[in-house]
């Protein structure tokens, strides 16, 4: 070994695998001691320069990167990154690995950043700073919140590389997770797999972290836009293609559907028609439970492949795949059939029936199939665009 090599962390009296703030609190603390501005002491101020030195080049990533490749060959023997065992005592092997898992996941649940970076193997804290690692790990926070976690011992590995470096030994361990969603408050649990190698001196936790900075920022739009989440407006949203009163389409998802199906029209020239029912009541006040009453009947009389929608507040839609104008008539007489079989109270309801031919817009069939349904306001009468049914 050269006399001349200088053992940094010895230096600033810190364990090589000491965080970033554990580097810049011991730095703080020996220049209060041997700045030269407290003492004209030349072996102090010599001290001082090393000390200079030394934080200089550990609080630089990258300089202490290329700093601890030289000090694994001088200090430890271990060339290229080749982990050389002290096997613990028989018997703790197991109980070691497991327990600095078991701290770091706690660290996690607690939300202390710092006990987390600090299980760390040298190599992760290299890559990432305690910076990063805490904003990455805060910005996951914001969208998922541990519940608890179960560690589960899954494999052993002799002299196994684990990125660019081999470690003689390295235990795998399955972690159960239960995770609250922050936005949804569901809880779902997942399993991912971990690793806690042995340094030479102690056990570590390997995660083998490359950066940080893609999922930090993915986790921090992710949140933001959760901030931005109005649940009403999101309830809002869903039921704009949903009436809630009678639990049909609403008039804009009946259009949405209904498109569909004209494009299948042009493309296949497949029939379909329209039925429109109005609802009539000498009580106003009751023309609302009579519309829901017959949506509920025509709802649970009507085919999977059918589009039923309410429009407005007397008006109930249909629209009939694969069914030409006469088939249409005979389904609305179903219907009505269905309807006057459970009628609790006096009403007048028309129906229109038109088959769409293609030539017009959809809105105009619709408006035509309205228009023949308020023609007449005879109790339960169907009469149809041309002739009574």
């Amino acid at each position: 070994m050269p006399s001349t090599f200088k053992d940094y962390y010895h230096i600033l009296q810190v364990h090589h695998d000491a965080s970033p703030d554990v580097i810049k609190a011991a730095y703080r603390k020996l220049c209060t001691l041997y700045h030269p501005d407290t003492s004209h002491n030349e072996n102090e101020m010599s001290r001082m320069v090393d000390i200079n030195e030394a934080y200089h080049t550990l609080s630089d990533s990258d300089k202490r990167a290329a700093y601890h490749r030289q000090w694994l060959e001088h200090f430890t023997n271990r060339n290229k990154h080749v982990y050389s065992v002290v096997h613990p005592p028989y018997g703790t092997q197991h109980d070691s690995a497991q327990n600095v898992l078991d701290v770091f996941f706690h660290a996690l649940y607690t939300k202390n950043w710092t006990s987390a970076y600090s299980c760390l193997t040298i190599e992760d804290q290299l890559r990432v700073t305690m910076g990063q690692f805490q904003a990455w790990r805060e910005a996951v926070s914001d969208c998922f919140e541990m519940q608890d976690y179960r560690i589960q011992k899954y494999r052993s590995y002799n002299h196994c590389r684990i990125g660019e470096v081999v470690y003689e030994q390295v235990a795998e361990y399955a972690v159960i997770i239960n995770d609250l969603d922050l936005q949804t408050s569901k809880v779902s649990q997942s399993t991912t797999h971990k690793y806690a190698v042995f340094d030479g001196t102690s056990w570590k936790v390997c995660l083998g972290l490359k950066s940080v900075k893609h999922a930090t920022l993915k986790f921090k739009l992710m949140a933001q836009r959760r901030k931005n989440y109005d649940p009403v407006a999101l309830y809002q949203s869903a039921v704009a293609k949903h009436d809630p009163l009678t639990g049909l389409l609403s008039e804009s998802g009946f259009y949405d559907e209904a498109f569909k199906e004209v494009e299948r029209h042009k493309r296949y020239n497949n029939p379909f028609s329209l039925i429109a029912f109005q609802v009539h009541c000498k009580d106003n006040t009751r023309e609302i439970p009579c519309l829901c009453h017959c949506a509920s009947i025509i709802k649970a009389s009507s085919r999977i492949t059918d589009i039923v929608a309410r429009f407005g507040n007397n008006q109930i839609i249909c629209l009939l795949a694969e069914t030409t104008e006469s088939q249409a008539v005979l389904a609305a007489q179903k219907f009505v059939s269905n309807i006057k079989q459970r009628q609790t109270e006096e009403f007048t309801l028309n129906a229109g029936v038109i088959q769409f031919k293609g030539m017009n817009a959809i809105e105009d069939a619709v408006f035509a199939a309205c228009s023949d349904a308020s023609r007449r306001g005879n109790s339960i009468f169907i009469n149809q665009r041309e002739g009574g049914l």
